[in-house]
């Protein structure tokens, strides 16, 4: 079944009924981690039993057709070959390992935007003490866009990396991503993006932006296990990045008595030991969310985001930060300072998950904007607009109070 052949009516339908959570919980919070759908659970499952069937090492031999296929799967959801993408259990760590990798002389500049990741923050300021560098964030307008003729205009000779999220923790806005990647910089200035809130919430392939690494979790819109991500490196980042600094017989298989060979792929930067039940359950999400249709998906929950936009712009006290007419990925909004501190325990008591994104995961961005904390709504295209309304009702009660 693919996007064209049903409508978003039956498209919508179709996702609820093979998302048994939704039984239970209102689930608006997919940019944190969604509800995996059944085929998805039911391969981890599958796996796990041939584990305690035959044991792990036969199971993951057995496995192994299936693994080369979550590979093939997760080359044609970013659009690149197989040899460019690399599995690891968190896509900070993927990120972080590419960073690693690649040399820069001391006095280089790391440029970054002031939404980027907590994680990939961090280890740009940890290479940034030990090595000299200069982190640098670049400019955004009003609206916390990126402004990417000012980029433009900060790129020289001594820039090594551009770092961006095409969509903030904190912020639901996407950033220009296909006009960074357009910018004219240095051969060995190379552009990382983490992707993680686009991939499976849009139709986004490595040629809209044709950044150099991108990196996306299973656990978001993807609906994949936790503890599983991918990386996708272009063929300059391969050919710039040296040998990881962490390496076991998987990345860089041993020769000789003392010899190694790090592979040539992307898969250099791959471990011997990972969840393979996981690594095929990412297979399953993908495979589900390619067959459901991504275009499809977006705009069921496009759907939903205008109707929540609409009721939570309603309230009175409540703003909303994104403007629905940008097609955000996600809605944060900040409810009266009294209701706040209460308002996402209140809506766990009544079966609805949403987030809060504080300072800890979102610092330069939220101190930019003279917030402290915003909370934030996700919903997945299982969630129904009956969903929307029992949470904006709750919400309406609680600043009415």
């Amino acid at each position: 079944m693919t996007e064209a052949a049903v409508s978003p009516v039956d498209l919508a339908m179709r996702l609820r009924a093979d998302t048994p959570g939704v039984e239970t919980v209102i689930h608006l919070n997919a940019a944190g981690a969604g509800l995996p759908a059944r085929p998805v659970t039911e391969t981890v499952i599958a796996h796990l039993r041939e584990e305690a069937r035959i044991g792990p090492h036969w199971a993951a031999e057995a496995a192994r057709p299936a693994l080369d296929a979550t590979r093939r799967a997760a080359a044609l959801l970013f659009g690149v070959a197989p040899r460019q993408v690399a599995f690891a259990e968190t896509a900070t760590r993927l990120w972080a390992q590419a960073m690693r990798s690649l040399a820069m002389p001391r006095g280089a500049r790391l440029l970054v935007s002031r939404s980027e990741w907590a994680g990939n923050i961090l280890n740009l300021l940890q290479r940034s003490r030990d090595d000299g560098l200069s982190v640098e964030v670049i400019p955004v307008g009003a609206d916390g866009v990126i402004d990417a003729a000012a980029l433009g205009a900060m790129i020289d000779e001594r820039v090594a990396l551009i770092a961006v999220s095409a969509v903030a923790t904190a912020f639901g806005k996407r950033q220009p991503v296909a006009a960074i990647g357009a910018l004219p910089r240095p051969d060995h200035a190379l552009f990382f993006l983490d992707a993680s809130q686009v991939m499976g919430r849009f139709p986004f392939m490595w040629e809209t932006a044709r950044a150099d690494v991108m990196v996306t979790p299973s656990r978001k819109w993807l609906r994949g296990p936790r503890g599983q991500a991918i990386g996708v490196f272009s063929e300059r980042a391969l050919q710039a990045m040296a040998e990881p600094a962490g390496l076991d017989q998987r990345g860089a298989p041993w020769t000789g008595p003392r010899t190694y060979a790090p592979r040539e792929g992307a898969d250099r930067f791959e471990s011997y030991e990972f969840s393979v039940a996981g690594r095929l359950g990412l297979g399953a999400a993908i495979t589900y969310a390619l067959d459901a249709g991504i275009a499809g998906i977006a705009a069921v929950i496009d759907d939903r985001l205008r109707l929540a936009h609409a009721r939570l712009a309603a309230i009175d006290g409540v703003i909303v930060h994104e403007a629905i007419a940008s097609a955000p990925a996600f809605l944060t909004f900040t409810p009266p300072a009294p209701v706040a501190v209460g308002l996402v325990d209140t809506l766990r008591r009544a079966g609805i998950a949403i987030a809060t994104v504080g300072l800890d995961y979102a610092r330069w961005e939220l101190r930019a904007r003279g917030l402290s904390e915003v909370l934030r709504i996700a919903p997945h295209a299982y969630a129904s607009a009956d969903d929307i309304e029992r949470f904006a009702a709750i919400v309406a009660a609680e600043v009415a109070c």
